[in-house]
């Protein structure tokens, strides 16, 4: 018996109905008529990515894993912090850690922290077949150039490339590689087992060149079989190119015309959806060497396109944000359903692999809601006093009495250092703490009036403030450059602090041994799915009393 465990990024519930509900996932279809489904509530005050895979994949809340955000702070000095997907950050055990204990084995693609688990003698753990990562070792972003006549040199990483363009193409040339670009991805090495995808374009009366980042997989186990099939996989593309379709590279967007005005004509938004494609159809292929080859008795598999085209684009289809914009929803949602298509045809490779006695599970570690404002914490607590300027733009942490910590997950740090000496007693402390609560808590979105903090939640010593922002609203640790609170939101779709908003719901569905057909469970906390995978798990071992592990 094996457990499949496919988890979509930011696939939110309420997304994932509205396209079951229009028959754009069929094989989502599939799985819940042939099991149970829900909206699984993600963690608070904080639903960042890693805080909210650590709950998931250990089914503790973040009070007990520890993994608070992108960044964790450090108690080594103000504003200091290691990286929430350092192995050391997360304090709990995985559930794949968990069935190794009990001699059950795992493959993984892609999953955060489990390539990073050694034994005592920095070996991979016995119980780990094969697995693959990438995101930790990212060398370069994704990119985008206008190219002409004349030969053009660009680097990636520590790597120089050289691109001319003739009538129809574009040669680009590395030390390693040289390929022939035209208006389809295409890869190129670049030495060591890294590469990049390129491919050109034509926007906005320009010709480009684009190209995916660049990272450094990892493959780590002891099956040689499956380990030969991951490294044989696709190059890595990673991530689609967000930044290059948000700051206009592309040409203009749909909504880039005003709501009265013409925007863009679906060029740009067809480019970028083609990089995430790239990613998906490279995951899909990893996917489908694991499916082959594996003999694993669990198998986790993590998708982040579906993150991608959120952040870049829900709000605009989000009928309960102030980002909504009903002249061009349809054709935006056309874009998103695209991508979920996508995703679904992974999960329909899962279930065409998985037989009568095996369990599949569809998870996701938050949803994701339209974002049309950014709070800049830094700026209220530099007007009110409590914070000083580092003269460089930014807030210095160890001369403030209170700072927004850098590492962006939504929490104000008590400190006590500007007219307190940096020595401020308890009393002072929760004083302190509560000028905060009162200098947030009115905060309002300009021009609509809507409340952007919905709690302020002290620590029982007052030394930390979460901020529960409205879902429509994120905080960022910079300062806006012309001062103001709060600023609109460069990306229409976030996820940080959960307030409780029910489209940080994330999609759940599980069909196997035991299981209802065709029930929805209503909303369940997402820490079940690991305790609903270690049950399936543990109950096809000999030994019952093994299960308790």
């Amino acid at each position: 018996m094996t457990v499949y465990w496919l988890v979509w990024d930011a696939a939110a519930h309420w997304i994932v109905d509205r396209l079951d509900a229009e028959g754009e996932l069929p094989h989502v279809r599939r799985l819940r008529s042939r099991g149970v489904w829900a909206a699984a509530r993600p963690p608070a005050p904080n639903c960042q990515t890693p805080p909210s895979l650590a709950t998931l994949f250990t089914g503790v809340w973040p009070q007990e894993h520890g993994v608070t955000g992108f960044r964790v702070p450090s108690p080594t000095g103000p504003g200091d912090s290691v990286s929430g997907f350092a192995r050391s950050a997360c304090l709990r055990p995985a559930v794949w850690e968990t069935a190794g204990r009990a001699g059950l084995r795992t493959a993984a693609v892609h999953a955060p922290w489990i390539a990073d688990t050694v034994t005592a003698g920095g070996e991979p753990p016995a119980w780990l077949d094969g697995a693959i990562e990438a995101f930790s070792t990212r060398l370069a972003r994704h990119g985008t150039y206008e190219v002409g006549a004349a030969p053009l040199t660009f680097a990636v990483a520590h790597h120089t490339l050289t691109a001319a363009a003739d009538a129809t193409g574009i040669r680009v040339r590395g030390a390693h590689d040289e390929t022939y670009v035209e208006d389809d991805w295409t890869a190129l090495t670049l030495g060591d087992g890294v590469g990049i995808w390129l491919r050109q374009a034509r926007a906005g009366g320009r010709r480009l060149l684009l190209h995916t980042g660049a990272w450094a997989p990892r493959t780590v186990g002891h099956d040689p079989v499956l380990l030969a099939e991951l490294g044989a996989a696709p190059l890595f593309a990673g991530e689609g190119l967000g930044s290059c379709y948000r700051s206009g590279m592309f040409g203009p967007r749909l909504i880039d015309g005003g709501v009265d005005g013409d925007g863009g004509d679906g060029t740009a938004e067809d480019l970028f959806l083609s990089s995430v494609d790239r990613v998906g159809r490279g995951f899909e292929a990893t996917v489908a060497r694991v499916l082959a080859h594996h003999r694993s008795d669990l198998v986790v598999m993590y998708l982040p396109s579906t993150d991608d085209v959120g952040h870049e684009l829900l709000g605009w289809c989000d009928a309960r944000s102030d980002a909504h914009r009903p002249d061009v929803a349809s054709e935006v949602w056309r874009h998103i359903a695209r991508c979920y298509r996508r995703a679904d045809a992974v999960l329909g490779r899962v279930l065409d692999r998985a037989g009568p006695g095996d369990t599949v599970v569809l998870g996701a570690d938050h949803g994701m809601a339209g974002t049309a404002w950014t709070l800049h914490p830094d700026q209220l607590l530099l007007d009110a006093g409590l914070a000083v300027g580092d003269g460089a733009g930014r807030v210095d942490p160890a001369r403030s009495a209170a700072y927004y910590h850098p590492v962006n997950n939504g929490s104000v740090w008590i400190n006590g250092g500007a007219g307190y000496g940096g020595s401020a007693s308890p009393d002072e402390i929760r004083g302190l703490a509560l000028r905060v609560g009162e200098l947030f808590a009115p905060v309002r979105a300009p021009g609509t009036g809507r409340p952007l903090v919905h709690e302020v939640r002290p620590s029982p010593d007052g030394r930390v403030v979460d901020l529960l922002l409205d879902a429509d609203c994120l905080p960022s640790a910079s300062l806006d450059r012309a001062g103001r609170p709060v600023s609109p939101a460069a990306k229409p779709g976030a996820h940080i602090t959960n307030a409780g908003d029910d489209r940080l719901h994330a999609v759940f569905a599980a069909a196997g041994p035991g299981l209802a057909r065709g029930e929805d469970l209503g909303v369940i906390d997402n820490t079940w799915p690991a305790e609903l995978v270690l049950e399936h798990l543990t109950a096809s071992l000999p030994d019952r009393t093994a299960r308790r592990v």
